[in-house]
């Protein structure tokens, strides 16, 4: 039996860096004075696994005539992560509640075969990012909309990044161009270090300099790029 398992390893870089960014702000609180987090947020990331998991038999059932199988995987993904979640969906789920907006409509854009225009993927990637301040509560107790629309703004420039790698129009280097300007802009309003966004450098020069290099490239930098965003936020995070 083939388990479904999401093989977009770019979407769990983003989730695994939502993770770890999260989880590093909310430690530089020092929640342990204050709270037992660790079993909950062990719980919480797992949950949320599980979860991401779902995303690829609900896609199908979508879209299939034959969605028996899709939908047992689906189901069996999504309650066994709800199980997971539930530590975590008693103290926060009124907290998290406006998100259920996105999920709502990831869904109405997958099940109109939309999968991946740019507005899912911006979706999608603002959905995966909900782990961070999803962490950052388990670890503290509070939710913070500070790390979420950091860490969502910084990834969401993948999006942008792949899309001037497919087209390599002189409109979508002008777009990249623009959104690491709105991007540090918005850094700068909500009093978010602007060094955060130093690995968007690379993103400017790629459109200036529209070099030929493989998406598979393109990945790996953007990895390298990630890493380096999880260090600077355990170093400037405030």
């Amino acid at each position: 039996m083939k388990i479904p398992i999401v093989k977009e390893w770019g979407s769990w870089i983003v989730f695994s860096s939502s993770c770890l960014a999260g989880l590093i702000a909310g430690l530089l609180t020092q929640p342990w004075l204050k709270r037992d987090f660790t079993p909950i947020t062990v719980l919480t990331i797992l949950g949320l696994t599980f979860l991401i998991n779902s995303k690829n038999p609900l896609s199908l059932a979508l879209r299939v005539k034959e969605k028996k199988e899709h939908i047992m995987w689906f189901l069996s993904f999504m309650l066994t992560g709800t199980a997971l979640l539930l530590p975590f969906l008693i103290e926060g789920v009124k907290t998290f509640l406006p998100f259920v907006v996105l999920i709502l409509s990831y869904v109405v854009l997958l099940s109109i075969g939309e999968e991946h225009h740019i507005m899912s993927e911006l979706n999608g990637f603002a959905l995966l990012t909900i782990a961070a301040p999803i962490v950052y509560f388990t670890v503290t107790g509070d939710m913070s909309w500070k790390i979420y629309f950091a860490v969502t703004i910084y990834f969401a420039a993948g999006v942008f990044k792949v899309k001037l790698r497919l087209k390599k129009t002189f409109f979508f280097r002008c777009i990249m161009i623009l959104y690491c300007i709105i991007a540090a802009l918005f850094f700068y309003i909500m009093k978010i270090s602007l060094l955060l966004l130093i690995p968007l450098s690379e993103n400017i020069l790629a459109a200036i300099w529209l070099r030929d290099e493989r998406l598979r490239t393109t990945g790996n930098i953007e990895f390298i790029k990630s890493v380096l965003f999880i260090l600077f936020i355990g170093i400037f995070w405030r």
